[in-house]
């Protein structure tokens, strides 16, 4: 399939050296800006390369329309760069979409990768994949995934079956994979409206997970970035996961405080217990299972206890291994990862 590409100068026209899949999503922004303000030559492989270019316009940066589920696209996108991001999320309204959507087109992502012989590759997963429901737990980058993942929601899952894939493809093929794991990313160009704190069903109303009194693993987008970057170079550190979060400083109730302070307007949050949340959830699975909807699922009460993020994370492996350091302070967190969104949403 031809690729149209869209080039910003001459000097963009050298052959890109870094491959960013996902480049145009939130994480994706800041991280094609931060590699070319390094001075990185690269390449985004995007479905609408004129929806971001404006975002992402640089003389380092090369647009390629095309998706990474499509083999064409992919492996004409492959070509001379010795370095891939793959930050894609799939997406599905079942198992089955799930494993066509996100399992597979990675699986061909990194098939792309051997083929090429890149020198490394970079997997983005998700802290979702963690058993987290515990709050006498405490989660780092060496913490194995959830031992019970069969019984989570379709995306926890599908990120763990991948990385398990890349990583036996690391073991056996010498894929030079590294995965880092992306606390709750908060920032400019973010929406105040986040999973990671509770249900929401308006901006300013929503239930905790919980009672929301907790510490969150909250990281600011620009240090996520930073630290996808530091791991483009770092030496050793192939084949070892990496939990990308600052300091647990921040609960969710401190998280709407600071909303309804930056907004003026009254944020009305409220605690549920999570066995309230799985218990619906349970009876509508049922009802789904009774009629043999497409879609259906039975959830379980552990994947619900996981939303809640209760364990504690600490991230000191990955700064001491990465080099990196995030803002680590409250204020921070505050300033410059709720007030932007909130700002953005007047």
């Amino acid at each position: 399939m031809p690729l149209s590409l869209v080039q910003k100068s001459r000097e963009a026209q050298q052959t890109p050296r870094v491959l960013v899949i996902g480049g145009s999503g939130f994480v994706g922004r800041h991280l094609v800006t931060r590699l070319a303000g390094s001075g990185r030559h690269l390449r985004v492989l995007t479905r609408d390369p004129q929806a971001v270019e404006a975002a992402l316009a640089s003389d380092l940066v090369e647009l390629v329309a095309g998706s990474y589920r499509d083999p064409a696209a992919l492996d004409a996108a492959m070509g001379g760069v010795d370095a891939v991001y793959h930050l894609a999320k799939g997406e599905g309204r079942n198992w089955q979409e799930y494993l066509d959507n996100d399992v597979e087109p990675t699986r061909r992502v990194a098939e792309a990768a051997l083929r090429r012989g890149v020198r490394r590759f970079i997997y983005v997963g998700s802290i979702d994949s963690y058993a987290s429901g515990n709050a006498a737990d405490r989660i780092d980058g060496s913490t194995a995934l959830d031992p019970r993942i069969d019984r989570r929601n379709h995306y926890a899952r599908s990120k763990a079956i991948c990385e398990d894939m890349l990583l036996t493809m690391a073991r056996e093929r010498g894929l030079p994979l590294v995965i880092l794991r992306l606390g709750i990313v908060i920032g400019a160009g973010s929406s105040p409206i986040h999973y990671g704190i509770g249900r929401f069903k308006t901006w300013n109303r929503l239930t905790y997970w919980g009672d929301g009194r907790h510490k969150l693993p909250f990281v600011l987008v620009e240090d996520a970035a930073e630290a996808l970057v530091r791991a483009l170079d770092a030496p050793a550190i192939e084949a070892r996961s990496f939990l990308i979060a600052d300091a647990p400083l921040l609960s969710a109730r401190d998280y709407v405080a600071a909303m309804q302070a930056r907004s003026g307007a009254k944020v009305h949050a409220a605690p549920r217990p999570i066995w309230r949340y799985w218990l619906e959830d349970l009876m509508r699975g049922l009802v789904k299972t009774a009629i043999r909807h497409p879609n259906r699922h039975l959830s379980s009460l552990h994947d619900w206890r996981c939303r809640s993020h209760s364990a504690t994370y600490d991230a000191e492996q990955s700064i001491t291994a990465l080099g990196w350091r995030p803002t680590g302070t409250r204020q921070a967190l505050i300033e410059r990862g709720i007030y932007p969104a909130v700002e953005a949403m007047k």
